[in-house]
């Protein structure tokens, strides 16, 4: 499995510069309006996508695109019959 590392400052200053352009002013007017009780919150919004741009994931975050990587497998395959048996001991205990 391969990892993404990005190193950005966590100033608005460094968001700011890894934005994508067309983004810029819709977060310097977030930043600008937030209430002090949400400044840290809005800001944490935008440093995640200043991250994502700088990875060149944000594309396939926006588009709910699968950002996992590696061999994983569907639960029912790696464990089978489970599902079944949850279901049963579900069913005798409502019972």
């Amino acid at each position: 499995m391969s990892h993404y590392t990005v190193r950005l400052d966590r100033t608005i200053v460094a968001v700011r510069e890894a934005l994508p352009e067309d983004e810029v002013a819709e977060f310097n007017a977030a930043i600008e309006s937030a209430h002090i009780d949400d400044l840290q919150k809005t800001f944490g919004y935008w440093f995640i996508i200043a991250v994502l741009n700088k990875a060149g994931r944000l594309e396939a975050f926006r588009s709910d695109r699968s950002l996992a990587t590696g061999n994983g497998i569907p639960f029912d395959e790696a464990f089978p019959g489970y599902r079944e048996r949850w279901e049963q001991e579900r069913a005798q205990q409502a019972a």
